[in-house]
């Protein structure tokens, strides 16, 4: 039996889908893969990805040695060129590193064209206007310089929101769910802990959640976070669209932990309607690490 491996390799954990031909076997979890504040050289998503796999195959009751016929990982903010040769060939045959948004894509849209939306700790958009032509991505510039409408982002943000108010002395339900969230006394010991790493980058896009809960509530801050957040993910899909070469009814679907906010993903709807009136939304066909297992078996 021939085996294949996807992986995808976030700013949060990693994820490994292991199959054979036809059929998923196994997946297998690992810790965050992406090198944001790490050397260029940093063994992190090596190991990440090897514990990912290592998981899935015990999940699958498969050794530990076992190899793969392919192998392929999308890992969060990788570009060719800018990140060092990531060694896997004692895992497999072939193996294949590409950008996280093209497993995304891959997976979404069950390989056709149009555009990914991915909104998870971080944020960009991947597309192409027909099966086969390049991809144009929109986004994925980090967290400091970008990553519009991430959970990062909506947690940043509704903080922002908070302590502008704890400024003006106003109460804010914001502010109240922070605390309670994080277990702690005031926002200015959240800020101490997070410019001091004890506040990790994926603990603070968790608090995301909580803002999309208190929009629900009917909280008017969350829901201003919610609809920009929307908005900025829209904007997103739209600015790929604009690289296509004609006006024309595109497909559209969307991966990462956002989106499993039913209202988040409404507002991304409407949001979306309004920025590309051409747009079809449809529900993600596959999770991305099946798209990077869908990509791995292509490649034999």
């Amino acid at each position: 039996m021939r085996l294949f491996a996807g992986i995808d390799g976030g700013q949060s954990s990693t994820i490994a889908c292991i199959g054979d031909e036809s059929n998923v076997l196994a997946r297998g979890a690992g810790p965050p893969a992406d090198l944001v504040g790490e050397p260029r050289d940093s063994p992190r998503r090596r190991e990440a990805l090897e514990s990912a796999l290592d998981a899935a195959l015990a999940s699958a009751g498969l050794p530990p040695e076992t190899r793969f016929a392919s192998i392929v990982a999308g890992l969060s903010g990788y570009d060719a060129g800018f990140a060092p040769h990531l060694d896997l060939g004692a895992r497999a045959e072939r193996v294949r590193v590409v950008h996280d948004s093209e497993i995304a894509h891959a997976g979404a849209l069950d390989g056709e064209a149009g555009i990914v939306v991915i909104a998870g700790t971080g944020s960009v958009a991947l597309g192409n206007a027909e099966t086969g032509e390049p991809f144009v991505r929109a986004g994925g510039w980090g967290y400091f310089f970008g990553d519009e409408g991430s959970a990062l982002w909506v947690a940043r943000v509704a903080l922002r929101r908070a302590m502008s108010r704890s400024d003006r002395g106003e109460a804010s339900l914001l502010r109240d769910r922070a605390l309670a969230f994080y277990g702690t006394h005031s926002l200015r010991a959240l800020q101490h802990a997070f410019a001091h790493g004890e506040l990790t980058r994926p603990a603070l896009a968790s608090f995301a959640r909580d803002v999309l809960a208190a929009a629900e509530e009917g909280d008017h801050d969350a829901r201003d976070v919610r609809a920009a957040a929307a908005g900025e993910l829209a904007d997103l899909a739209a600015t790929v669209e604009r690289h296509f070469p004609r006006a024309a009814m595109c497909l559209v679907s969307y991966a990462g932990g956002l989106f499993a906010d039913a209202p988040f993903a409404e507002a991304f709807g409407d949001a979306l309607q309004r920025a590309l009136p051409q747009a079809e939304l449809f529900d993600p066909a596959h999770e991305p690490a099946e798209g990077a297992l869908l990509l791995a078996r292509r490649r034999t």
